[in-house]
């Protein structure tokens, strides 16, 4: 299983925690752990330029949806 499946089965196993602890914000998650979050998504992408590509997943924690999980694959580089 390559690192972003091993991220997103970390979310997707720990989702309503990460929900409640950041409600609302973006994270990172890299090496099935959160590396980042905040509110504010270009903060977000800023921090994320400084991670190797294909590492890490960056994913919203909506508290007002269930099961709102996109994932998006490119092969752009920040």
């Amino acid at each position: 299983m390559d690192k972003s499946n091993k991220n997103y089965q970390f979310f997707v196993a720990n989702e309503k925690k990460l929900k409640k602890d950041y409600a609302n914000e973006f994270i990172i998650i890299s090496e099935e752990k959160v590396v980042f979050h905040d509110i504010d998504f270009n903060k977000v992408v800023d921090f994320a330029r400084g991670l190797k590509a294909g590492t890490y997943i960056i994913q919203r924690c909506e508290t007002n949806k269930l099961n709102s999980v996109q994932m998006f694959h490119t092969r752009v580089t920040f």
